[in-house]
């Protein structure tokens, strides 16, 4: 485990790689090479000859060959890719491969993001892509992984101002008096019950016009409120802020990108503690657009500062509005570890958020926005944060955040409970699952393969 410092400096240093773009793969050639085949036809001769089968090597004097199987897809090459990068000298590294020169060069920086990596020309665009997802990615999981006593609300803040100063953003925040003089309500019950208070960062991107909105929720640390998690429970929650610190690294990294688009995110940065100021269940608290909310368990937390966060980016009228979020546990129970699920009333959006993260080889599958279950949702008065039901979960929570959404603006909601984490808790596990997609959504260009 880093120190503190070390941490800082670390994050600090993925910043300047995601907009500067230090170590970025270049034009030319290289001694040795990595090359990346699919499944050959007739195997090499020896005692166990390389067949390029998914995820298989062979060192063949100064090449590294690596397979990629049959048929692979994106989420393969990168994966083997980021599995043969161990075997990879420091000195510059001509990459091969027939297909997904971006993946196969994000695989190959996630792991050693310090190796000189050379392309032929013609492949230079697609593998600066697979660069700048790979850097992406890399400070979303810093942040995320990054001790809640060290990633406050404050500081989560902080880094938004700097990231903002570098990416050629602009950024305004909101402190927790603020929060609560602008009516931003439901955030201000969430956060009332530590003394790091809630802060609400808006960072913005490009010129005006019709924009793209984001959201991700940023739950620094989730220990459930007055509605205490236990203690295995909290162990991993330092996760729940991967919503907001997703985007954040993806706003980072737009102006490298080449994104042409107007592009807004709200980050809503919040502690969930059970402190003298913490919401009660049966508390009712009004949100920034005027709804009001009955608090019933106060470890729903998220969707309550989502509330606020997405009625104020809906007020610009986006013509598309994402959130992503730690949300529910039955999105993973339902598509288990490692595939999020997606929900929207538009099916242009959710088809255009579906097909970016298939582009970007993250795993996605669209759960029914069902809106037979809005009864569990809504109150006489206006909505209330569970459902009062064992099962739906998932889809329960999107409905509550789309009573934030006017229905005339296309809206999607990601829920990356089980892939925003791999392993234990105890380590530097986070995945920056999510920032590939919001990339290939706000960067639309096709890799090649």
């Amino acid at each position: 485990m880093s120190s503190g410092r070390d941490r800082v400096a670390e994050i600090e240093a993925a910043i300047d790689a995601v907009v500067n773009g230090a170590g970025a793969v270049t034009a030319g050639s290289a001694a040795r090479r990595v090359k990346f085949e699919t499944t050959v036809a007739a195997p090499d001769g020896g005692w166990m000859p390389f067949t390029g089968a998914l995820g298989s090597t062979a060192v063949d004097g100064a090449t590294l060959r690596v397979g990629l199987g049959d048929a692979p897809t994106v989420e393969d090459a990168r994966r083997a890719a980021a599995g043969a990068s161990a075997f990879l000298p420091d000195e510059p590294v001509l990459v091969e491969t027939p297909v997904f020169v971006g993946a196969v060069v994000d695989g190959l920086s996630s792991v050693r993001s310090g190796t000189p990596l050379r392309v032929q020309k013609e492949s230079l665009a697609d593998a600066e892509r697979g660069r700048i997802a790979s850097d992406v990615a890399r400070l979303a999981g810093l942040l995320v992984s990054a001790p809640a006593n060290l990633l406050t609300p404050a500081a989560a803040a902080g880094w938004a101002r700097r990231i903002a100063a570098s990416a050629g953003l602009e950024c305004s925040v909101l402190g927790p008096s603020e929060v609560v003089s602008q009516g931003f309500g439901a955030l201000a019950a969430i956060g009332g019950g530590s003394s790091n208070g809630p802060h609400l960062v808006s960072l913005s991107f490009g010129g005006t016009g019709p924009e793209i909105g984001l959201v991700g929720k940023g739950i620094t640390f989730d220990s459930g409120g007055l509605s205490l998690k236990s203690p295995a429970a909290m162990q991993s929650m330092r996760l729940d802020v991967a919503g907001a610190a997703t985007v954040l690294a993806v706003m980072a990294g737009l102006r490298r990108a080449g994104c042409s688009v107007p592009v807004r995110a709200v980050l809503p940065f919040a502690e969930n503690l059970p402190g003298p100021g913490a919401a009660r269940p049966g508390d009712v608290v009004t949100a920034w657009n005027g709804t009001e909310i009955q608090i019933m368990d106060t470890d729903f937390e998220g969707r309550v500062v989502l509330a606020d966060a997405l009625a104020l980016a809906a007020s610009f009228q986006p013509r598309l509005l994402v959130d992503l979020a730690t949300l529910t546990y039955q999105a993973e129970i339902a598509l288990g570890p490692s595939i999020a699920a997606v929900f929207g009333r538009s099916s242009s959006a959710v088809s255009a958020f579906l097909d970016a993260g298939a582009r970007a080889g993250e795993p996605l599958w669209q759960l029914p926005y069902d809106e037979r279950y809005l009864d569990q949702v809504r109150t006489s008065s206006g909505v209330r944060n569970h459902p009062l039901h064992d099962s739906g979960r998932a889809i329960t929570a999107a409905l509550f955040l789309g009573e934030f959404v006017p229905r005339d603006i296309p809206w999607v909601h990601c829920d990356m409970t089980g892939p925003a984490w791999s392993g234990d808790t105890s380590g530097d596990n986070a995945t920056g699952f999510g920032a590939r997609t919001l990339l290939e959504l706000l960067t639309p260009v096709r890799q090649t393969g």
